[in-house]
């Protein structure tokens, strides 16, 4: 990598496999730092390189534990900000409170400016981001921001598979407009479902238009939490006797019942990106993980 001397690239705790990818690709060696926490929970960080003058980016993901990922990118990012770098720059695969860009009821509060206010605060001059839920939460950064997309990627592992049987799914109106990128670049239909949710984590598919029986299928949506909504629309394929059904989103949360929900369900793959690290536990030989280092990597190649 050009000019790789002058930069230096650090990792928290969250995603450090992913921020390894990234430092093999650029040919570099991540950034040496002390991580740890005080019996009390608190969190503690040493940087130990000289970045006076270099331009710095430091990588974590905003996963669960979401509240502790985060402090520790923010106590590492000012703590960089004391040596005085040329410039701070946040790499957040998944981007904290990322739903939260809306207030729905009185008295919410919009976490995700929140979060985007504390990272400015701290010292961050620029966030490189992945995928975030709205494009509305551009508006609250009040930094540069680039956002990458994981579109890439994931359509290039789908178009190995023979595709003159699929149909694609789009599980909400939400994830419509991605739906729609995802048909014309695979050359398939779309087929449309619409849900309701009497409850958190409780979907009911109300109807689908268009027609799943005999087809393969294609479910894309941005990111898998509970596997609510996707259990509710594989349901309802099966129902309607689709064939092998996919799944292909870029951030895996996983949380709650999800991993039950995704042992039980008919589903043919899973695919995820590497976003947010998979430990062990959550490994299921139906879930597939492509990487997103070489985005990231790319990016910081030719950041400005």
């Amino acid at each position: 990598m050009n000019n790789s001397k002058n930069i230096y690239l650090f990792s928290g705790n969250s995603n450090k496999p992913l921020a390894r990818k990234v430092a093999r690709l650029l040919d570099i060696k991540l950034g040496k730092s002390i991580i740890k926490k005080f019996s009390d929970g608190e969190t503690y960080v040493q940087i130990n390189e000289d970045v006076k003058n270099k331009k710095v980016y430091v990588m974590q993901s905003g996963s669960n534990p979401s509240n502790d990922n985060l402090m520790e990118m923010l106590i590492m990012v000012h703590a960089l900000k004391a040596m005085e770098p040329k410039k701070i720059i946040a790499i957040i695969p998944f981007f904290p409170y990322r739903r939260m860009e809306k207030t729905v009821e009185a008295g919410e509060s919009l976490t995700f400016e929140l979060v985007a206010d504390l990272l400015k605060e701290a010292g961050v001059d620029k966030a490189i981001v992945l995928d975030l839920h709205k494009h509305r939460s551009k508006r609250f950064f009040k930094f540069q921001r680039k956002e990458l997309l994981a579109y890439p990627v994931i359509i290039s592992r789908l178009l190995k598979k023979k595709l003159d049987n699929f149909v694609i799914v789009a599980p909400d109106k939400g994830s419509m407009p991605e739906c729609k990128k995802y048909s014309a670049e695979l050359g398939v239909p779309i087929v449309k479902a619409y849900k309701h949710r009497k409850v958190h984590d409780k979907v009911i598919i109300k109807k689908m238009v268009g027609e799943v029986k005999g087809k393969d299928v294609i479910i894309i949506d941005d990111e898998i939490n509970t596997a609510g909504t996707l259990v509710g629309v594989v349901n309802e394929l099966k129902k309607k006797k689709a064939r092998n059904i996919y799944f292909a989103c870029t951030h895996a949360v996983l949380s709650g019942p999800a991993i039950d929900r995704l042992k039980k369900a008919k589903l043919r793959e899973v695919l995820v990106t590497d976003s947010i690290y998979l430990p062990p536990k959550k490994q299921l030989p139906k879930i597939k993980v492509i990487s997103v280092a070489p985005l990231i990597a790319e990016a910081i190649r030719h950041d400005r």
